[in-house]
């Protein structure tokens, strides 16, 4: 295999946005970009320069059409529905020629931009019921990938062993697939488009949004560009990350996932 150089990387994944984009275009799909992309177009215009990924969000009937819909000749939609133990509870579309190791993780897959859902919340107390049950599930999950990968379980404490043990117990009767689409059906119980709040609930620590915040759209500059972004994006980076604008210190910029990619 080829190794694709690091600053090369940001292009090939640059390039699945625009075919995404493109697609939702045409479709009439909304996808808003998140997370660090989202701060990297309105700090930097582009990529946060220590970062090394690229996030959107869709609404959920939006997410389900792209997963359903979205056909390329080497890009492809990748997720519990489609691959027999994957290991995430979100979506990726990645290069099939390609292929992306990551420092520490245990994925399967080339050049790839994540995609993750956001669901209808009716009220602030189902959130709070939703959040705990999602991270229930995520943690099954964990363990059910420990077990099968004959890892110990990161985290020490009475529940979390206890969990570890009764992951090693259910092991052999439930898959992780399994899991994570019962994790999926109980995300997507609410109509989004009828719901006054929602959430991407795949976060570790997902946040609560008004659907004003993500109800208008703009396009934003990323990396010479033009990609959609929330209209009230001030509003969600300063939820998350407090004075946005103002860069984290030197020895906070590191990036999160460590990619390496090659060409097969």
């Amino acid at each position: 295999m080829t190794p694709i150089p690091p600053e090369q990387l940001r292009t090939w994944m640059l390039d699945i946005l625009q075919e995404v984009h493109d697609f939702c275009e045409k479709n009439s799909l909304r996808y808003y970009l998140a997370f660090g992309t989202l701060l990297g177009a309105v700090r930097h215009k582009g990529f946060i320069p220590w970062d090394d990924d690229i996030d959107i969000w869709m609404p959920r009937p939006d997410y389900e059409k792209l997963c359903s819909n979205f056909s390329h000749p080497y890009l492809k939609v990748i997720n519990a529905r489609t691959r027999e133990n994957y290991p995430l509870d979100f979506t990726k579309v990645h290069d099939e020629r390609t292929l992306v190791t990551e420092e520490g993780g245990d994925g399967d897959w080339g050049v790839f931009i994540d995609i993750f859902p956001l669901d209808g919340i009716p009220s602030e107390a189902e959130f709070t019921k939703m959040k705990k049950k999602v991270a229930a599930f995520r943690h099954l999950a964990a363990n059910q990938r420990f077990t099968r990968k004959f890892k110990i379980a990161r985290s020490t404490g009475l529940k979390k062993s206890l969990a570890a043990i009764a992951g090693k117990i259910i092991h052999p009767f439930i898959s992780l697939s399994s899991i994570l689409k019962k994790e999926d059906k109980y995300m997507r119980r609410y109509d989004f488009d009828g719901c006054p709040f929602c959430s991407d609930l795949t976060e570790i620590k997902p946040s609560l949004l008004e659907k004003s915040m993500v109800r208008e759209r703009i396009l934003l500059d990323f990396e010479g560009r033009k990609f959609y972004g929330p209209k009230e994006y001030d509003k969600w980076l300063t939820l998350v990350f407090g004075d946005y604008m103002t860069p984290p210190p030197e020895d906070k910029r590191v990036a999160i996932h460590m990619l390496r990619g090659f060409v097969k």
